[in-house]
């Protein structure tokens, strides 16, 4: 019998590094007996690394007007095909971090899946990682900031798109587990000292009793790298400018450079975005829930979900950065900017020079012939 393992996020907690692992190293993983099969469904705007975004994709017409019988046909085709490749391997894990959020896929939904692959032999297991709901937030805020949004985080934590996040991690999971069943739900934290290797990849694996080796494909660059700090507040005052507006345009792979110069790295480990006040009010909405999946899904009779030290000091909100750290940030993108300018310059003279001296020896020989 086989199982299919639904990886359902959350949002922000590595899933897309660890779909860009599990596609560059198929075949591998295969001959070790687990498959992370390509459905063969395309999605304006979705990488194919998200391969279960078929069973839960928001589809729309020319109006944008969402077809939602043709978004259940998708799902029901990629069950379909699936079904089909369920007797070559023993393990299938299927992801797509929005499967989370997506109110349409309740209770019932998942039940319906998990009876489709019932009736074809299969069992249906569901992960997910859990990241702390103020770091949670903070991520979120900044990824859209990151794209597009002007909006800052004291307004956005009031906002219906903060709003639309399932933070009652607690209810979300006993929504998922209604549908497969408690001892199918897989539940794991987005944190590093509670990772199994130290890593979210070798904790992933760990799940399949696999171990991280040489023999696997790394990814050489940090997949979905976060701007944070004062470079984020950068970008989003730019983002009043259209032209800084698109999710690829230009400043942000700079801001990302200037980041990793500046302080490494970094994700949200504190909670420097919330005022003390209005940290302690949010993570106090989800305490009582985070201990009973503490005890109910990891076994923890303290209640203690996440380890991770909170740190509710400061006066929060971006506002607090001065002139001259903004100035020197820019002063940075400038200079980037001219570099790049000039060494476009230089490959271009470099390319030029072959088809000059070309010209050159065409225009000697036209001397000759005319002389003559």
């Amino acid at each position: 019998m086989s199982t299919v393992y639904i990886h359902v996020g959350t949002p922000k907690t590595g899933t897309s590094a660890i779909q860009v692992f599990f596609t560059k190293n198929r075949k591998l993983l295969k001959e070790k007996g687990v498959c992370y099969p390509d459905l063969g469904f395309d999605f304006p705007g979705i990488k194919s690394n998200r391969n279960a975004h078929c069973l839960n994709a928001y589809i729309y017409d020319e109006n944008h007007k969402r077809l939602r019988d043709r978004e259940r046909e998708t799902a029901e085709q990629a069950l379909e095909k699936l079904i089909g490749m369920l007797d070559r391997f023993p393990n299938f894990v299927l992801s797509d971090e929005q499967i989370w959020n997506n109110k349409d896929i309740n209770t019932e939904r998942l039940n319906h899946y998990k009876e489709k692959l019932a009736e074809a032999g299969a069992d249906l297991k569901i992960i997910v990682y859990l990241r702390r709901q103020d770091l949670l937030i903070q991520s979120y805020w900044a990824q859209q900031v990151k794209e597009n949004m002007t909006t800052s985080f004291s307004d956005y934590l009031v906002s219906k798109k903060a709003k639309y996040f399932k933070l009652d991690y607690q209810k979300r999971l006993q929504e998922m587990a209604d549908a497969v069943g408690r001892e199918n739900m897989i539940v794991r934290v987005y944190e590093k000292q509670q990772y199994y290797g130290g890593n979210i990849i070798s904790d992933f694996l760990h799940l399949f009793d696999l171990e991280m080796t040489d023999e696997y494909k790394q990814s050489d660059h940090v997949v979905n790298a976060s701007l944070e700090g004062a470079c984020l507040e950068v970008k989003r005052l730019l983002n009043n400018n259209p032209r800084f507006t698109t999710k690829l345009n230009f400043v942000v792979p700079m801001l990302t450079t200037i980041q990793q110069e500046m302080v490494g790295e970094g994700g949200y480990s504190t909670g420097k975005y919330f005022s003390e006040k209005e940290h302690a009010e949010f993570l106090e909405k989800y305490r009582e829930g985070n201990e009973e999946i503490a005890r109910d899904y990891l076994g923890r009779e303290d209640g203690i979900l996440f380890k991770d030290e909170v740190v509710t000091e400061g006066d929060g909100e971006a506002e607090t950065y001065s002139a001259e750290e903004m100035v020197e940030i820019l002063g940075k993108v400038i200079v980037m900017q001219r570099d790049r300018i000039l060494q476009k310059n230089e490959e271009l003279a470099e390319l030029k020079a072959p088809i000059n001296g070309i010209k050159q020896k065409v225009k000697n020989l036209a001397h000759k012939v005319l002389d003559r």
